[in-house]
């Protein structure tokens, strides 16, 4: 039994004390670790072809934020209106008008009738406004 607890600590380093709190170390001893590394800089072999224009390709990136216009702009170019396929016959008129829409050249019509007076019937006045019409509630 003593061989095998001998083995085990023999495997295992565990410090004899373990300290409760953790303590991170400072930002300047930090600072100073990782300076060397900033400073070697970054090495890639590019191919000959595009050596002249690697320059340009790695400083391409916006000097100022894009105004919210702009962008708008950017984001809704090139969604053109689709175009529209679904066309019928007007069986009133024979224009051609949008499925499941009214004909636009009816309701034009309809409406100059309603402008110039003519009701429903072919009379100047509309149905409902002449006199004599009234509610059947009032007159009791």
């Amino acid at each position: 039994m003593a061989s095998i607890l001998l083995r085990r600590g023999a495997f295992t380093a565990a410090p004899a004390v373990t300290p409760l709190f953790w303590r991170a170390p400072a930002a300047s001893s930090i600072l100073s670790f990782l300076a060397p590394t900033f400073a070697i800089g970054l090495r890639i072999n590019v191919p000959p072809i595009i050596s002249d224009i690697w320059e340009s390709i790695l400083k391409a990136v916006p000097k100022k934020k894009q105004s919210h216009s702009r962008k708008r702009m950017r984001q809704l170019a090139g969604k053109a209106l689709q175009d529209i396929t679904a066309l019928n016959e007007c069986p009133g008129c024979g224009s051609l008008k949008r499925s499941h829409h009214l004909c636009p050249t009816c309701v034009n019509e309809i409406k100059q009738m309603w402008k110039e007076g003519v009701g429903a019937g072919g009379s100047s006045t509309p149905a409902l406004s002449e006199p004599g019409m009234g509610d059947a509630r009032s007159s009791s």
